[in-house]
């Protein structure tokens, strides 16, 4: 303790001291004024000590900071040099070798069908979009209602054969067979008609799906059936006056008649237009003489042109009604059917193709980049991996396209691998192969629009055999294949010539020429780092 703080803690003891014997009462008058004094001094000189103590703090803590910042030019120059260079290895391994391609790719129908509507609509010249009703990805099922086209609907329907002509009443064939298939799918058709013909029950199971889906029959004469309208009254008034006819000679001869009459019932039995025979044709001899026609012979020219507009009238009715425009109709091989292209918007004028569709059993589509398009053959072994779902398939490849240029990122597969490992996805606009998996087995509904990672094997070794990195051989000028073996002083290396064997996913198959050159556990270079450690 310094003299000068030896005297300022006896000053304040003595002070203290005064007080004590101030408050007693056992100090004199003059005594316990000097104490007073003592006292008030007592705070200034406090308050001296306090920044005496605070000056002092902070001197130490300034040497202290500016020891370690203040650096000798040696120890400068140490630390701005490059450390020691140091190379990176890798272990050589035991194993099978496969050469792998892992890519993404998207579950759905493996057949594509284009649609677009062609002709003219009921009403329209025109095809223009008015109304859409799916989307891409959508899933479509039978009888669903795919967009409007002037007003008119494009229905899905069950079918192998496209819509190729309009189906009307009276038509024959293997089109309109298919029709009564897609129709009895639906619930409308419960047969009636022969297979494959255009009957009164295939026109009532049309009416009944236009009905259920709420738009207008479509009729063999058009909007409202108003061509066919006309024909048909013509008919049944050709109908009416042959029958009037036949009632009239029947009259004449149940009166007793003479055996000849009046023309003019035979008259009626031929109207205008109608194509039937007069009973008045024919000069004919009779009893009366007058060149008539007995009434019995007028009866047999009038039954038959009675026949004639029944027939004629049936005729019409056969093939005039409810009919399937080939507008109006997608049939497809298989259902559920998924939506893959559709682009339009109302209001836009039809264009081919409208609208494309995938159906039939369910396979995975995938985009590969060039470089690894080439490592694939048609029945190569696929694992399918479905990470959302939890579930894993086997399968081929079925088909490997050419390179195509296109949109290729558009696809719902464009995403890379969940792995890690890099995918073989093309980029969108960039150049890319067309790869169809085919699954072992049947997939089911769940698998449906996925987007899965699909695992090619395209090479694989017998057995296990010697693995290294592809970055540790080198080929040197004297044509020999070799790599650098780490010495266990950790500092030293020598070459050990190799033979390379097949090579995937970032490795190679090596064999020593010497035996027992190069052995699994070894660590071979694969590169040099400056300042890392071994790997």
């Amino acid at each position: 303790m310094s003299a000068d703080t030896a005297a300022h803690t006896a000053e304040f003891e003595n002070m203290e001291r005064g007080e004590y014997l101030e408050t007693a009462g056992l100090l004199p008058p003059d005594s316990r004024g000097k104490s007073r004094e003592s006292k008030e001094r007592a705070p200034g000189r406090q308050r001296a000590l306090l920044w005496v103590a605070v000056a002092a703090a902070l001197l130490s803590t300034g040497g202290l900071v500016a020891s370690t910042l203040v650096k000798s030019p040696a120890q400068q120059a140490a630390e701005a040099a490059a450390p020691p260079a140091s190379v990176l290895t890798a272990t050589v391994e035991d194993r099978v070798l496969a050469n792998t391609v892992i890519t993404r790719g998207t579950v759905a129908a493996a057949a594509q069908y284009q649609v677009t509507p062609a002709g003219s609509t009921q009403g329209s010249n025109t095809l223009v979009v008015t109304a859409v009703r799916t989307r891409v990805g959508a899933r479509v099922e039978p009888g669903a209602v795919l967009l409007e086209v002037s007003g008119r609907p494009l229905i899905a329907l069950q079918g192998a054969v496209p819509a190729y002509r309009d189906l009307k009443p009276n038509d024959d064939g293997n089109d309109v067979a298919q029709l009564q298939g897609a129709l009895r799918q639906l619930g409308h058709y419960h047969g009636g008609d022969p297979a494959g013909h255009f009957g009164p029950a295939t026109k009532a199971a049309v009416t009944a799906l236009y009905q259920n889906l709420g738009y207008d029959v479509p009729t063999t004469g058009g909007p409202g059936d108003d061509g066919d309208r006309s024909a048909l009254r013509s008919a049944q008034d050709a109908v009416d006056n042959a029958q009037r006819a036949v009632d009239d000679i029947k009259r004449q001869i149940a009166g007793g008649g003479s055996g000849t009459g009046s023309q003019s019932s035979a008259k009626q039995a031929g109207p205008a237009g109608s194509g039937t025979p007069s009973a008045t044709s024919g000069s004919g001899s009779g009893s009366g003489g007058s060149g008539s026609e007995p009434l019995q012979v007028q009866l047999q020219y009038l039954e038959k042109a009675l026949q004639q507009a029944e027939q004629a009238q049936a005729d019409l009715v056969a093939r005039t009604g409810p009919m399937l425009p080939a507008a109006e109709a997608a049939f497809l091989p298989g259902f559920p059917a998924q939506v893959v292209a559709f682009s339009a918007k109302v209001g836009d004028q039809v264009k081919a193709p409208l609208i494309t569709l995938a159906s039939g059993q369910l396979a995975v589509t995938a985009q590969l980049t060039t470089d690894q398009g080439g490592l694939l053959k048609p029945g190569m072994k696929v694992q399918i991996t479905a990470e959302t779902l939890g579930l894993q398939a086997s399968g081929v490849i079925g088909a490997v396209g050419q390179v195509t240029t296109g949109n290729g990122g558009s696809d719902p597969g464009s995403s890379t691998g969940s792995d890690g490992s890099g995918s073989g996805q093309a980029q969108s606009g960039a150049p890319y192969i067309p790869v169809t998996v085919t699954p072992d087995s049947p997939l089911d509904s769940r698998w449906e629009g996925q987007d899965v990672r699909l695992t090619v094997t395209s090479a694989a070794t017998p057995g296990p055999v010697l693995v290294v990195p592809l970055s540790a051989v080198t080929a040197g000028a004297d044509g020999k294949t070799t790599v650098s073996v780490l010495q266990t002083d950790g500092h030293s290396t020598s070459r050990v010539e190799v033979g390379a064997g097949i090579s995937g996913d970032g490795f190679v198959a090596v064999t020593p020429v010497a035996a027992g050159s190069l052995k699994a556990g070894q660590r071979v270079v694969v590169g040099a780092q400056s300042g890392a450690g071994l790997s």
